[in-house]
Parts: structure tokens; sequence; C-alpha cells
């Protein structure tokens, strides 16, 4: 599998770590072209594996470098599960990814299905955070902008640990695609460093922990 155990615990990583956020789905990803491109989420969907454009608040908070946040004083009868959830849902945190003072590389999106409100020391970590994730994204954002939509799809899949069985009945294709499909991700990903998918140590909480 070459460099994909270590974006499955890479993955795990992060989930450990939106874990002090309250959450209902998160999504990270890089940038192209106005585009967000998902690395990976915290659902196992097609939808949150196709890039998708940037909202307007998105681009306002990468645009000043700084986590914004979306917080809504009025209840949604109905939220969305599909594309429009970060219009729908009542608190959305948008968290830019990239090195301190330097220009983004990727975005984190958090959102929360009911109403909550993310407080100054959340928006602070989630500051932290994309600081911190800054060498994984742009270490994954060149290999993965040479993948076609479905192989990005495989990666994400493959992120979670799924099996060449299990990613042809998501992505809906017989075994043996599906094998050539992990085989293109391996060998495309390969020049990934195993040290630039590490992010060991998060100020969660005003409290450091190693993950």
């Amino acid at each position: 599998m070459g460099q994909l155990p270590d974006l499955q615990q890479a993955r795990r990583r992060l989930g450990l770590a939106l874990n002090a956020l309250s959450h209902d789905r998160w999504v990270l990803g890089y940038l192209r072209n106005g585009w967000l491109q998902p690395i990976a989420a915290s659902e196992i969907s097609r939808r949150f594996m196709q890039g998708r454009p940037l909202m307007p608040l998105s681009r306002r908070a990468l645009y000043e470098k700084r986590p914004l946040v979306l917080n809504s004083v009025f209840e949604k009868p109905e939220t969305s599960n599909g594309y429009d959830w970060e219009l729908d849902w009542p608190a959305i945190l948008y968290a830019p990814v990239g090195e301190m003072g330097h220009r983004p590389v990727g975005l984190l999106v958090v959102g929360c299905r009911q109403d909550h409100w993310y407080t100054e020391e959340d928006v602070a970590y989630a500051h932290t955070l994309g600081i911190t994730l800054a060498p994984l994204v742009s270490a994954l954002r060149g290999p993965l902008g040479r993948l076609n939509e479905s192989e990005g799809e495989v990666a994400q899949l493959l992120s979670y640990g799924l099996s060449t069985q299990e990613i042809a009945r998501a992505v809906k294709t017989d075994d043996r695609h599906a094998r050539e499909l992990v085989d293109n991700v391996t060998r495309k990903l390969h020049s990934v460093n195993a040290d630039d998918l590490e992010f060991p140590i998060v100020q969660i909480k005003r409290r450091a922990f190693r993950l």
C-alpha cells in the first residue's frame, strides 16, 4: 500500500484532534482553481469525495488567513445532508490551512447540525490546527492533484481502511477495475514523505496531547 497506511493514520489523528470541537461533520481539503478538493471527511459518502466551489465566507476566511464562524440565530425547520450543508446548518467553522503568515494551501470545514455557538477558544484552537495541518496538506495536494476523479475517491476510501472489494462496491465497479484504481493511487502517492503526514502535537483546550 505504499504511503496509504500513513494516510489512514493521518486521518485517524485528525479525527482525534477534532474531538476538541463540537461537530457533526468535517471536511479537509486543498485549494485548486477556486474549488475545495477534499482530502478526507468525517463520512464515507461520494458527495464529500468530490470537489466543490468555495462558499463566500470560506473565501473571506482564506483571504483574511484566519478562522471564521457562521452562526445562525434562527433554527431552520429542515437541514440538508447534501452539498448545501454549509448553507443550511446553523453552525459552520472555516479554518484556513497554511503556515503562519503564508497563503493558505487548504481549508478545514467543521459544522454542527444543531444550534451551537463556537467560542473564541474554539476559533483559536481551529487556527492552531490549521497551522499544524499545513505540512500534511502541502505534501498531499500535488500528488492528489494528479489523480482523476475516480482515483481521488479511491484515495479517500483507502484512508478509511477499506479493502479492494469494499472499494469496488462503494464506487460501483468490479474488483479488477478497483484493483487497477488502487494500484494507480498507490503509485501516484509513492512520492509522499511519511514524515509530512504527521502532526504529533496539537494544543487541545490549553493542554498538550500527543496523538
